[in-house]
């Protein structure tokens, strides 16, 4: 049980610091649109990058909050019914949805990670610009995302399994 509390505390933490760390994505993405409005229109010089930078971190941002979302229960889902069923019996749900979610997860790891390998072997540029940067950094987000939440997603079912069977369950760090 030390083991798994270990792993639950660690997972927590590395969710809670990747939350942590995107948000400063925000005043990046700022400080590049300052950048942009101000040499468009008190300069009259636009930027050929800004828009593909802000769009890059933006993406980044949202796929990686992500995991910090789903570990605070942040995601949308349906509750009218859930909350008909005690603590244990929301528990059995939830064992059986985290361990769809963690199937699935798998197949979109292997998915991303492809993705992302196919476009660090090319060196693949975005066309999308004239300054064309190297997005096989921006696409190695993905995979990385989603291994985070695939293990985010078993810390949660741990602790519903534990719940079901009505073991004293390590409480989440926050």
């Amino acid at each position: 049980m030390k083991g798994i509390s270990r792993f639950l505390a660690l997972q927590d933490g590395i969710s809670e610091f990747i939350g942590k760390a995107v948000s400063w994505m925000c005043l990046a993405m700022m400080g590049v649109l300052t950048f942009e409005i101000t040499a468009r229109y008190l300069f009259n010089s636009p930027t050929s990058w800004a828009h593909e930078t802000t769009t890059m971190l933006y993406g980044t941002f949202c796929i990686l909050a992500g995991v910090y979302t789903h570990r605070h229960h942040g995601h949308v889902r349906s509750e009218a019914v859930y909350h008909l069923f005690s603590v244990r019996g929301r528990a059995v749900l939830d064992v059986i949805t985290g361990s769809l979610g963690l199937v699935i997860f798998a197949v979109f790891f292997v998915v991303a990670f492809e993705f992302a390998a196919d476009s660090w072997r090319t060196g693949e540029l975005s066309s999308k610009s004239t300054w064309a940067p190297p997005i096989y950094p921006f696409k190695s987000v993905l995979p990385l995302a989603v291994g985070l939440m695939w293990l985010q997603s078993l810390a949660h079912l741990i602790r519903d399994v534990l719940t079901v069977c009505g073991k004293n369950v390590p409480q989440e760090s926050s």
